[in-house]
């Protein structure tokens, strides 16, 4: 089981991930519609852990690459996504 408070350290390490990676940065950009410049407000906003978990968890092969990169299981990005939309 995945706590909140877990869901939202996971979401965290996911964006700081996903910064240092190019094509994913490239790919969250691209889905959003954002311009780089615009990142920054939504990401700290109120929404920021769901935006990071859902543009994660819409794909099964960007699910376990992260989950293999961050050294988590894809089952636990999963439940945090779920978690977060439902409570954040």
């Amino acid at each position: 089981m995945v706590s909140l408070n877990r869901a939202h350290e996971l979401a965290d390490n996911l964006l700081l991930h996903i910064l240092e990676d190019p094509e994913l940065l490239s790919s969250l950009l691209g889905r959003s519609g954002l311009d780089p410049s615009e990142l920054g407000t939504v990401v700290n906003g109120p929404g920021a852990h769901e935006f990071v978990l859902d543009f994660v968890a819409e794909s099964d092969e960007r699910v376990i690459a992260c989950a293999e990169a961050l050294g988590v299981s894809a089952s636990e990005i999963g439940m945090a996504a779920r978690l977060v939309s439902r409570r954040d």
